[in-house]
């Protein structure tokens, strides 16, 4: 891909339809420096596709000395979710409106978070359409660059084949990252509108954790 359709696609995918304090500028090229956008805080915590906001706005009220930024691109669950943040008054939370299917390392610099969330991403079922999936067999090395040494890795899913398959990928990378634990519970942690939902249905939930080496 050449750069001026990457430049065209990335206006593109980091579009705003409205805009708030609480957004993150991204220039290309020029990936965000966390430091300077949290200089009080100890950590640093990605979630990539935040929803509705449930599991972000409950970590950090329990988390305030850690910074949060939040990937989410459709406009009804930021608004939303913003007005959450504002209504708790918490000056822990920043929005990245941006495709992150796109484009994910371009927005930081390497080793920017101490942890990083995958919330029950689209399974894309059918085979054809795997290759639309956010973890696929070149997610871990986006990890890798984003997760500072010894940083966290968390996905949940409800669809077996998938959560399946994320598990095989990141056994391959075991250079990189450690053995990933699976678990179809998930203790002392947010449950988000759609994970209760999933639960009441007596779904399966795979939790699968990993830390890079």
């Amino acid at each position: 891909m050449d750069e001026k359709l990457k430049e065209k696609l990335w206006k593109i995918a980091t579009r705003k339809v409205f805009s708030s304090p609480f957004f993150l500028e991204v220039r290309w090229q020029e990936p965000l420096n966390l430091k300077k956008i949290f200089p009080d805080k100890e950590k640093t915590f990605l979630e990539l596709g935040s929803g509705w906001g449930e599991v972000a706005i409950q970590l950090a009220q329990q988390n305030p000395n850690t910074g949060f930024v939040l990937l989410e691109k459709k406009p009804d669950r930021v608004r939303k979710t913003l007005k959450e943040i504002e209504q708790r008054q918490l000056s822990n939370v920043r929005f990245l409106t941006a495709n992150f299917n796109w484009f994910l390392v371009e927005f930081f610099e390497p080793n920017s978070f101490d942890e990083v969330l995958l919330n029950f991403p689209d399974p894309w079922p059918k085979t054809k359409h795997h290759k639309h999936r956010t973890f696929n067999p070149s997610f871990p090395a986006k990890l890798f660059y984003l997760l500072k040494p010894k940083g966290k890795f968390q996905f949940a899913s409800d669809y077996g084949p998938y959560a399946r398959e994320v598990i095989r990928i990141l056994r391959k990378e075991s250079l990189f990252f450690s053995n990933p634990s699976y678990s179809f519970e998930r203790k002392n942690f947010p449950i988000s509108h759609f994970e209760n939902e999933k639960l009441l249905e007596n779904k399966k939930i795979y939790y699968i954790e990993t830390y890079k080496i």
